[in-house]
């Protein structure tokens, strides 16, 4: 049996596709995956899934939801009761959000260890798994909706990750696509702009790099009165002056920090005006 959460919740048995029909049961099935294996505590579920309407029966109406999860999945998860709470217990491969974060830790070591391309390639496989927003439909729930974004801010670090290993690989001829959507998707992210700007001044694309970088000093400046971080100025002028470490297959912030004082496309820690 294998659960989503990468998308709108779902639960499937070989090609089949499990009914999660009611509300109540498709809130507190998330709410078990989101505890990752851990106990989720029946008062935070109560809450969740009743608030105030729960009253005195707030403990029979979970147990009611509980036994019919119970039924709906049969042997292959196990509901267990602890002294404070319930805890589900799945294989960890059966979860695909527990999967895309173990394949994005497995990434990362290996662009730690140099090996570059099988560090995309882990990243790129994490990135796969996703199917759309998570917990998509579920995150009225103030507890659900700290989850998706926790694991949405996971997604768009992992996806920068990935694209760092692709420039270092010089691919940044594919690249230029997708950055330019990510930047229009996401202005105020200043690592994607970084990125797109490496890229294109390695396709010999000088104008239009600087072109993204007024952009972004514009939009900061019109909707936040802040200027560019200091990572991306001194990619600016790195640009302007066509630094030559531009070309060696680094990373933005390594091409621009040749002691390594950013790397991963992370803010200076003394510059408190950095955006993510």
């Amino acid at each position: 049996m294998q659960f989503g959460i990468l998308g709108a919740l779902e639960v499937t048995d070989g090609e089949h596709h499990l009914p999660l029909r009611s509300i109540k049961q498709r809130s507190l099935l998330a709410m078990l995956l989101c505890h990752h294996g851990t106990v989720a505590h029946s008062d935070i579920l109560i809450d969740a899934l009743w608030g105030a309407e729960a009253g005195e029966t707030g403990s029979q109406r979970l147990r009611l939801q509980l036994h019919r999860l119970r039924r709906m999945l049969g042997t292959s998860a196990v509901i267990e009761h602890q002294s404070t709470g319930y805890q589900l217990r799945v294989p960890p491969d059966s979860v695909d959000a527990w999967r895309f974060e173990r394949l994005v830790r497995e990434g990362r070591q290996a662009l730690e260890s140099r090996s570059l391309a099988r560090g995309s390639d882990l990243l790129r496989a994490a990135l796969d798994m996703w199917r759309g927003p998570a917990l998509s439909g579920l995150d009225d729930i103030s507890f659900l909706h700290h989850q998706a974004t926790r694991l949405d801010e996971q997604r768009l670090a992992a996806l920068a990750d990935r694209i760092d290993a692709d420039l270092r690989l010089h691919r940044h001829a594919e690249l230029v696509g997708e950055l330019s959507s990510l930047v229009r998707e996401h202005p105020l992210r200043e690592r994607f702009r970084g990125q797109l700007m490496l890229a294109l001044y390695r396709g010999g694309r000088q104008a239009e790099a600087l072109e993204v970088y007024r952009d972004g000093r514009h939009i900061l400046a019109q909707d936040l009165g802040l200027e560019p971080s200091l990572e991306l100025r001194r990619l600016q002028v790195a640009i302007l002056t066509s630094d030559s470490s531009l070309s060696d297959g680094r990373s933005p912030g390594r091409a621009v920090h040749r002691r390594g004082e950013l790397r991963h496309g992370r803010g200076c820690p003394h510059c408190s005006r950095r955006l993510r």
